[in-house]
């Protein structure tokens, strides 16, 4: 069950800024880059978020977004404290309701990722949900 009220709100516009510091310090992906994955994962630091991109784009086979983890460390964005200890399926459920509230205000519209085709988020091992 969804119960993160300000952590969203808060959250949301982390995520706009990342989004921003990444065009700021890698430039806006060519428009060859249709779709994007914000990727869901648990590391030593806790679970955190990173975004990747893809020249190509399948709705029905997950394989387009195995692409490998990015290595540039402000491409990752640890997830808010308060919900470090949530289990998987929580965060998983917090990350598509924050993404899809961005997409669905128009917030993506303004940042790298605005030209997208396509927009998922989900684990690495697991189904990927879209976004856009």
């Amino acid at each position: 069950m969804y119960r993160f009220g300000i952590e969203g709100v808060m959250m949301k516009k982390e995520i706009i800024d990342w989004l921003n510091e990444i065009e700021k310090n890698e430039g806006t992906p060519p428009d060859s880059v249709i779709a994007f994955n914000f990727g869901i994962m648990e590391s030593d630091k806790g679970y955190m978020i990173y975004l990747v991109g893809a020249f190509e784009y399948t709705e029905d086979d997950d394989d387009w977004a195995c692409i490998e983890s990015p290595t540039e460390p402000n491409r990752y964005l640890r997830l808010p404290d308060s919900i470090q200890n949530e289990e998987w399926e929580n965060i998983f459920e917090y990350c598509r309701i924050e993404l899809s509230k961005l997409e669905n205000e128009g917030s993506f519209n303004n940042t790298l990722i605005k030209n997208a085709k396509a927009i998922t988020t989900g684990f690495d091992d697991g189904e990927l949900i879209k976004i856009r």
